[in-house]
């Protein structure tokens, strides 16, 4: 398999999962006042980056120039990393309630960073920052409570 069906086929299926996410959001429905934007405008954001995203991997990688066939990627290698990457966010889910949201937002952050090729210490690094600035996010743009501290201990 080359590097161009890999890039068709990731591209395609990307951005059918965007448009499907925004068909679903629009049926959201909430009986009590929310904010101006609704409950869809989180899921609206995310399906448009996909499906953004995956039609530029269609542009890019698979209709438009021609990879050579040397270039190929074993068709196993994306599936590891999909594998590794679900168990880094099974992890992350199993650890949050535990070790509180900078910490394992971090770790995760530091697991995907690592399988992608970064050294572990960056990734951590960069997965400590991007934790409290999403935590300051969160918090306090958003109102929600997240798990401070190991053990459920709130803001």
């Amino acid at each position: 398999m080359t590097n161009r069906r890999v890039a068709l086929a990731a591209g395609a299926s990307i951005l059918l999962t965007g448009m499907a996410i925004g068909a679903e959001s629009t049926t959201f429905r909430v009986t009590f006042p929310t904010d101006p934007v609704g409950p869809a405008g989180f899921p609206l954001l995310a399906a448009a980056l996909l499906a953004l995203g995956g039609l530029t991997l269609l542009l890019e990688g698979g209709i438009g120039e021609r990879v050579p066939d040397e270039e190929s990627v074993p068709v196993w290698a994306g599936g590891a990393r999909v594998i590794w990457a679900c168990l880094a966010f099974a992890g992350y889910a199993v650890l949050l309630p535990w070790l509180g949201f900078v910490p394992a937002t971090s770790l995760m952050f530091a697991a995907l960073a690592t399988l992608f090729g970064g050294r572990p210490r960056d990734g951590l690094l960069a997965g400590a920052v991007f934790a409290v600035v999403l935590f300051a996010l969160f918090v306090w743009g958003l109102g929600l409570a997240l798990p401070v501290w190991p053990l459920g201990g709130g803001p």
